[in-house]
């Protein structure tokens, strides 16, 4: 049974680096978002400092402060990547300026590409603690939260969001481990995974360190409690601390920029259709279940399998409601110019966890292993789309003008499926479907800028040749 355990987990891993060695993005976008990230890359790797003015990235996510031009992303990630880039730079004299598109390109692959496999190997593991279902079953389970969900599509290029939700994994894993062995270990990774999740996502990290500590504390022994959530408390004061020691030799200030510096993203923002807004990034053009069906197994899971669940269960299921329902409330803007909701992305393993346990308790049952597989395989098809583009041309709310084509075009999915469309095939029925559904002007005003945003001179010029004159 190990032996075929193995030999599975290799197979997935095989799948998915395939996929990361062919769809690794080797560019970025003009949204700004991975400019902003590989710009600190670049900084500390190659200049050895922090501020990005001198870098070959260009983004609007950036801040002035003393003179100088500074990324507002959140530094641990950039900078990390950074110190790890300087062997290559050092080595071999691997350099953004000289070899542009192959630096880029292997910082996707080996960082994004990585991280989602390191998913599936995790998820692999904790499906075969669980005791029913054969290994083949839990193989595609595990396979399926790495090729199925808003993970693959953004596992072809830098992000913040997919490094969240392995910490976010490694967390629960470290939680239940620490149920079977309540000691000082995993009391320490348990903090320490709670940091890492804030070093990549603030917001997620703050819910999931009251998590972390809830978790050790309803677990631990009632003679050591106290002193194994002192352990995990301290572990992750230790790696904020880091943080913010970070920030204070970077900027002077131990407040992340994108705090400090402008008024962001987050807010206790006033929406104009509070239900709409939760409907849309839920069920429908940019939502979490409409993009990835199999997540609503987790409703049924909950009903069915809570009474049975251990405190790691409903401490990181907890966690992860008040998560979606806090960025549900703080942000207006949809994840900006992005595939999906991307906010969302930390809390799909434990969604997909519990969805997978749902699954594997009664695998005999034809009808919900035939219902599992059709929701697995709508989001292998999302999830595929949403990779060709993750940062793409998208409605972004009170930021978008009324009027704009975005109003008109608000689904990621179509989006980058009518722009993959027409790359390929402009003449197709799709394409055709596609413009009479929209209508000429926003879509031509759409595939223009999306090509724009891609950097992509050709696409251009196929947009600009076939736009009727009057077109706009």
């Amino acid at each position: 049974m190990k032996k075929l355990r193995k030999k599975l987990m290799w197979a997935g891993i095989a799948i998915l680096a395939v996929f990361a060695l062919v769809y690794s993005k080797a560019d970025v976008t003009l949204i700004g978002l991975e400019a902003a990230r590989f710009s600190v890359v670049q900084a500390v790797g190659e200049q050895n400092v922090f501020h990005i003015e001198n870098t070959v990235f260009k983004s609007v996510d950036r801040i002035v402060r003393d003179g100088h031009v500074y990324s507002d992303k959140p530094l641990p990630l950039g900078w990390t990547l950074g110190m790890f880039y300087k062997i290559p730079h050092r080595l071999f004299g691997l350099n953004f300026t000289d070899h542009y598109y192959l630096s880029v390109y292997l910082v996707n692959l080996l960082f994004s590409g990585t991280v989602n496999i390191l998913i599936f190997v995790w998820m692999f593991r904790m499906f075969c603690r669980v005791r029913r279902g054969s290994p083949y079953l839990k193989f595609f389970l595990a396979l399926g939260v790495s090729l199925g969900t808003w993970l693959l599509s953004y596992s072809v290029t830098l992000n913040n969001h997919t490094p969240a939700a392995l910490g976010v994994l490694g967390l629960y894993i470290v939680l239940e481990k620490f149920r079977r062995v309540p000691s000082r270990v995993p009391a320490v990774m348990a903090g320490l995974a709670a940091g890492g999740v804030a070093a990549c996502d603030l917001p997620a990290g703050a819910v999931f360190a009251v998590a972390a500590v809830a978790g050790v504390f309803l677990t631990a022994p009632a003679e050591t409690r106290w002193k194994l959530t002192g352990c995990c408390v301290a572990a992750g004061m230790a790696v904020e601390a880091g943080l913010l020691l970070l920030n204070f030799i970077a900027y002077g200030t131990v407040v992340p920029l994108y705090v400090a510096g402008t008024a962001g993203t987050y807010s206790l923002a006033a929406h104009e259709n509070l239900g709409r807004y939760l409907a849309d990034c839920l069920i429908g053009p940019r939502g979490l279940f409409s993009y990835q069906p199999f997540l609503l197994l987790v409703f049924p899971a909950v009903f069915t399998l809570w009474k049975k669940s251990r405190i790691a269960d409903r401490v990181m299921l907890g966690a992860s409601a008040v998560l979606m329902l806090l960025y549900l409330l703080i942000t207006v803007e949809y994840g900006g110019g992005a595939y999906g909701f991307r906010y969302l992305i930390p809390v799909i393993p434990v969604l997909w966890y519990w969805a997978g346990r749902w699954v594997l308790a009664a695998p005999q049952n034809g009808g919900r292993l035939t219902l599992a597989g059709i929701l697995a395989a709508v989001g292998v098809v999302t999830a595929v789309v949403g990779s060709y583009v993750p940062f793409c041309v998208a409605y972004e709310g009170p930021r978008s003008p009324r009027g704009h084509f975005t109003c008109r075009i608000q689904s990621t999915f179509w989006g980058n499926l009518f722009n993959w469309s027409f790359e390929n095939n402009p003449d197709s029925a799709l394409t055709r479907a596609l413009f009479n559904y929209y209508g000429a002007e926003d879509s031509w005003r759409f595939l223009y800028h999306s090509a724009f945003n891609r950097k992509r001179p050709d696409l251009i010029r196929q947009v600009l040749e076939r736009m009727p004159r009057n077109g706009q």
